[in-house]
């Protein structure tokens, strides 16, 4: 019997999914982000003693993000100018020379330097690898679904390794090991893409004076000015007694910076953000906006609770770290979840389901956790904690895939990167705000309730905007015209026809 015989239309077979090589080998790389983003954590004090100063240890942790939110537009648009291959390569690069440096700079102010550095060499490996797996599934026509798992999941496990890795290294090594780890990880993977990722096509030439233009240093100074003037501007607000002692002129500054940046952008030929690819594309604008609450409330996790741990439950570095296990050994086994049930559902599927959890998990630390909770309680609810991760972060990937213009793929993920870090920054703001740095400042619960009602907040404002979207949806579907009626057949006799 022929497939048209059938009662019903012949069925669509799944499309092969990317090679696990491919996946793996873009992976490698990607974590290198997470992994220095975690792992300086253990080596802030022993920095500080190495170096008899603290005043710019702060700016360790945030120069880094800094630098990646400035690095990651900048590499998709390097990525689709000049191949993401290429840019993924000289990413490693940069981050082999930041890691051989880093343990001989003679001051703790250029550690920071070198920091900056690190951050903008690990900020291109994303941007690249979507952009070579949108090329490579467009290519193969495959599913990009599984090699954007790969990666999501990555990052995830990076970052549940990152602190025990760190505190071994450290012990063994001294602080210089958070760098020297590195060294392998980038061989490993500039082998690994080198014999596994297809080689970019030839790229066009440019001089020196038309790719400076490409990458928009006018705007990359605007943005850097108006994030770092907004920081500090947020930051100080807790020590302001009165409107008087408000930071005006930093807030000034990060007004000023900020529109000077939009006007910019909007008219650069060549801009540095393509903002105009968020006014053009209403998706990518709505996952770069969901990608920003929900790093903003990954890190609060991720800052946040170690820190109350330490100064509110009295417990040591080693033991907070051991405590935050659950949540991104969690983490990464909703990830594998989501990258099987994402071959079958919708993105906003698993952004539901990884929203309702957000909202869930907040409520926990709200109403169930506290000075005297035990410690087994408080690591279920760690687990707890972790379901958001892999659900929202591959449902807002894969969503930007399909909303993205194949041309500027790397562009629209360096966006969805640069939302990631000020969602880093924005939550610096909140964990300083909530809780106390010191244990003797602990009142109350020690602010842990207040960082599950942003939690919580967050997650419900995610769910509003799901919400709003259906609605809309179903408006737009009754706005538009029914489809034509196809006119009846006309039935003829012989003699008509004739």
């Amino acid at each position: 019997m022929s497939p048209s015989s059938g009662a019903g239309a012949p069925a669509v077979a799944p499309r092969q999914a990317l090679p696990r090589s491919l996946a793996w080998a873009l992976g490698s790389g990607t974590i290198l982000q997470g992994l220095n983003s975690a792992i300086i954590a253990v080596a802030l004090v022993p920095i500080a003693q190495h170096y008899g100063d603290a005043s710019a240890i702060p700016w360790l942790v945030s120069g880094l993000y800094i630098a990646a939110a400035v690095g990651s537009p900048t590499g998709g648009r390097l990525a689709d100018l000049f191949g993401p291959r290429r840019v993924y390569l000289v990413g490693l690069a940069v981050v082999l020379l930041a890691s051989l440096a880093g343990p001989f700079t003679p001051s703790v102010g250029w550690l920071v330097v070198d920091r900056v550095v690190l951050g903008l060499g690990t900020s291109l490996q994303f941007p690249a690898a979507m952009a070579v797996i949108r090329r490579e599934a467009a290519r193969r026509d495959a599913s990009s679904v599984g090699a954007i798992g790969t990666v999501a999941l990555c990052g995830q496990t990076t970052a549940a390794l990152a602190p025990t890795v760190g505190g071994l290294l450290v012990v063994l090594t001294g602080w210089q090991g958070i760098f020297w780890v590195n060294v392998p990880v980038v061989v490993n993977c500039a082998l690994w893409v080198l014999l596994r990722v297809p080689a970019d096509d030839p790229a066009p030439r440019r001089g020196a004076r038309a790719a400076l233009r490409a990458l928009d240093p006018p705007g990359a100074l605007l943005f850097v000015v108006a994030l770092v003037s907004s920081m500090l501007a947020l930051l100080s607000l807790e020590h302001a007694r009165s409107a008087v002692d408000l930071p005006w002129w930093l807030l000034a500054v990060a007004v000023l910076a900020g529109t000077a940046f939009t006007w910019r952008e909007l008219r650069a030929p060549e801009p540095f953000v393509d903002l105009r690819l968020l006014a053009r594309h209403r998706a990518v604008a709505a996952t770069c906006l969901r990608g920003f609450l929900t790093f903003t409330s990954f890190y609060c996790v991720f800052y946040g609770v170690p820190q109350w741990l330490e100064t509110t439950r009295g417990l040591d570095a080693a033991d907070a770290g051991l405590l935050m296990f659950p949540v991104f050994a969690v983490g990464v086994l909703s990830t594998v979840l989501a990258t099987r049930l994402g071959r079958r559902v919708r993105p906003r599927t698993l952004l539901l389901v990884g929203n309702t959890a957000m909202v869930a998990a907040g409520a926990v630390l709200l109403l169930g956790v506290g000075p005297d909770t035990p410690l087994a309680l408080i690591a279920v609810a760690g687990a707890l904690l972790g379901v958001p991760n892999g659900f929202n972060n591959l449902g807002n990937q894969l969503t930007l895939h399909a909303g993205a213009p194949a041309s500027s793929a790397g562009g629209a993920s360096g966006l969805y990167r640069t939302a990631q870090y000020l969602g880093a920054s924005a939550s610096s703001v909140v964990v300083a705000h909530t809780l106390p740095t010191t244990a003797g400042a602990v009142t109350g619960d020690g602010g842990i309730g207040h960082l599950g009602s942003w939690i919580a907040g967050l997650g419900a404002l995610l769910l509003l905007g799901h919400a709003l979207t259906r609605v809309l949806a179903l408006l737009r579907r009754r706005r538009l015209p029914p489809p034509p009626v196809p006119a009846p057949p006309v039935h003829r006799t012989p003699q008509e026809t004739a």
